[in-house]
């Protein structure tokens, strides 16, 4: 009888011991995320960017920030009033070179499994060829440090001027790259005329592209270790991120 009731208390004890391991592992957190896009045309031609048609599609709970009657819990948007990054979020407002694309801020629970919880991210407004300025998802897990995981897309409509931004620096980048991979010309390799030559770039493959895209798609996918409560920075050559994720006691 007192081995059973010895028995009875260690698996009772692992028990408890399992469910605070449990508890101890997840905990809530605030996520306050406000995301910015870059209204210069100044670093469209620092390189070609990658042609993106269509987002990636993935199973994940949406976050609709825009519905009305909500109710509260977890993954509800709050009040502007517990927003932390308001003062930064007026500024961006104040500036002409900036556009205010997202910001709320949550609670959800936090834990050692990636990945768990996926949020579908969306903001500004759906332009003519049906993307959002803002799209994609993020994650959040913990270990010893907290990490945040996004995978968030830009759209933006293109003037004309950018629109000729990218045919030029698309052109030139191409014909560049093309000229490095040809051999050494020598006299005994070097064409015979001038009008050769200039058929020997191939450059007139590249002056058929007459057109870019109306509108221009880019990706900042990024991993990043935080502190708790520190406020964090994502950079990319036309938007930005500031993240600060909160433990609710």
């Amino acid at each position: 009888m007192i081995k059973l009731y010895s028995g009875f208390l260690l698996a009772l004890s692992l028990a408890l011991f399992n469910s605070a391991s449990v508890q101890a592992a997840t905990s809530d957190y605030k996520v306050e995320l406000l995301v910015f896009s870059h209204l210069s045309s100044d670093s469209l031609d620092d390189e070609i960017w990658p042609t993106i048609d269509t987002l990636p599609s993935r199973r994940s709970r949406a976050l609709k920030y825009y519905q009305k009657g909500q109710q509260n819990g977890y993954f509800t948007r709050l009040p502007k009033s517990s927003l932390s990054l308001s003062a930064k979020q007026a500024s961006i407002k104040r500036s002409s070179l900036y556009r205010v694309l997202f910001h709320e801020a949550w609670i959800q629970p936090i834990g050692s499994q990636k990945d768990k919880y996926v949020i579908r991210i969306n903001g500004g407004d759906v332009l003519d060829n049906g993307l959002y300025e803002l799209d994609g998802h993020i994650s959040v897990d913990k270990a010893r440090y907290l990490h945040f995981r996004s995978d968030l897309f830009h759209s933006r409509s293109l003037s004309s001027v950018e629109n000729t931004t990218l045919l030029k620096t698309s052109v030139e980048q191409a014909i560049n790259a093309e000229l490095n991979q040809q051999p050494e010309i020598t006299e005994e390799t070097a064409p015979a005329t001038s009008e050769q030559a200039s058929e020997s770039t191939n450059g007139n493959r590249y002056l058929n592209q007459t057109a870019i895209p109306d509108f221009l798609t880019v990706e900042m996918k990024s991993a990043r270790r935080m502190r708790r409560a520190e406020l964090h920075y994502l950079d990319h050559p036309l938007f930005g991120a500031l993240v600060r994720i909160t433990p609710i006691k």
